[in-house]
C-alpha cells in the first residue's frame, strides 16, 4: 500500500472505532465506573451519592435536594434513570430494557424528561420523578436527541441532535409528538449543551461558530420563542457550561479539562468577568452539574 492509502485506512478505522453501535445511536463516552461525587471549589471530594456503579448523564434539581442520573444496570446493556434524595434514598424511575439517558428536571421538580431508544431512535419521554405512572412519549423525530434544559416557565426544552456534528434545537413542551423543533445555532456549525438561564432570558451553550469551540450565550424571549444573536463568552476553549442558581456566575470546562468559574451579568445585555480556574476535573468526566449556590460540583468519579 502507498502511504496515502495507509493513512486513509487508519482514518476510516478510527472513525469506525468511535462510531456508536448499530441501532443504538449516540456515544457512550462519559460513562464512569464509580460513584456520584461532590467536589468543592478547590477540587476536594466532599461527599458521595448512591452506590458504586457506571454513571453517565445527570442533573441536580433546581432546589438542590435531588439528583437524577443515568446508571447502567449490572450485567445488562440496560441504562435507567434513578433519582437520589439528600438522605441517600434511591428510586428507579425508568424500567424499560432500553438505554435511558439525559434526565432533565421540570421547573417544579415533579417530572423528568429523558431520552430513550426503546423505539429504535432516541426519542424524548417524560415521567413522574417519583417513578409512578406511565412513561409518556413527548417528542419523536427521525434523528436521535438528548435533552439539555427545561425553561423556568415550563414552556420550552433545549435538546441536541445525537450524531456528528451535533445541533441544538428549541422545542415547545406542549404539542403533537411529531411537532417541529427550531434550530438555535445555524446547522453549518456544531453546537451542544444548551442551558436556560435561571430567569429564562438567556441560553448558554457550546459551539464552534466563532471558529473554535467556545461557550456562547444568546438572548431568548419566551413569550415569542425568539432567539437572538450569539455573544461569545470564552476564549480559552469552553465546553459543558452551567449556571449558578442566581444567574450571576457560570461554570465550564476549558480545553485542558479545568473547571472554570466566571462572573456574569445576564440582563438586557450579557457581560462577563475574568475566567477563574478552580480545579482539574477527573479523567473521563463529560457530564456534571453544580449545586444551586455554586459551591459544589457533582460528577461521576472513580
Amino acid at each position: 500500500m502507498t502511504r496515502a492509502v495507509l493513512l486513509f485506512v487508519l482514518i476510516v478505522s478510527l472513525a469506525a472505532a468511535q462510531a456508536p453501535p448499530a441501532g443504538r445511536e449516540g456515544p457512550a463516552r462519559g460513562a464512569v465506573q464509580g460513584r456520584l461525587t461532590w467536589f468543592d471549589r478547590q477540587g476536594n471530594r466532599v461527599g458521595t451519592i448512591g452506590e458504586t456503579g457506571a454513571y453517565r448523564t445527570l442533573q441536580v434539581s433546581r432546589d438542590g435536594k435531588h439528583v437524577a442520573a443515568e446508571r447502567s444496570e449490572p450485567g445488562t446493556q440496560t441504562r435507567n434513570i434513578w433519582v437520589f434524595d439528600s438522605a441517600g434514598a434511591a428510586t428507579r424511575v425508568t424500567t424499560a430494557a432500553a438505554w435511558d439517558a439525559f434526565p432533565i428536571w421540570s421547573p417544579d421538580g415533579t417530572r423528568i424528561i429523558f431520552t430513550s431508544n426503546r423505539g429504535g431512535t432516541f426519542d424524548l419521554y417524560q415521567k413522574s420523578a417519583d417513578g409512578s405512572g406511565a412513561e409518556e412519549l413527548l417528542y419523536k423525530s427521525g434523528e436521535g436527541k438528548g435533552p439539555n434544559s427545561w425553561s423556568p416557565d415550563g414552556k420550552y426544552l433545549v435538546y441536541y441532535s445525537i450524531g456528528q456534528p451535533t445541533h441544538l434545537r428549541l422545542l415547545a413542551i406542549n404539542g403533537p409528538s411529531d411537532r417541529t423543533a427550531i434550530p438555535i445555532v445555524d446547522n453549518q456549525f456544531s453546537s451542544i449543551t444548551g442551558r436556560f438561564s435561571p430567569d429564562g432570558r438567556w441560553i448558554l451553550y457550546s459551539s464552534n461558530e466563532s471558529g473554535k469551540t467556545e461557550v456562547s450565550a444568546r438572548p431568548f424571549d419566551s413569550s415569542t420563542g425568539t432567539i437572538g444573536g450569539p455573544v461569545v463568552v470564552t476564549n480559552d476553549g469552553g465546553r459543558y457550561p452551567l449556571w449558578r442558581g442566581d444567574g450571576k456566575e457560570i461554570f465550564y470546562m476549558n480545553g485542558e479539562g479545568m473547571v472554570v468559574a466566571m462572573d456574569v451579568t445576564a440582563g438586557k445585555t450579557f457581560g462577563h468577568g475574568t475566567p477563574k480556574p478552580l480545579f482539574k476535573a477527573p479523567s473521563g468526566v463529560l457530564f456534571w452539574d453544580v449545586a444551586p449556590d455554586g459551591q459544589r460540583f457533582l460528577m461521576p468519579a472513580p
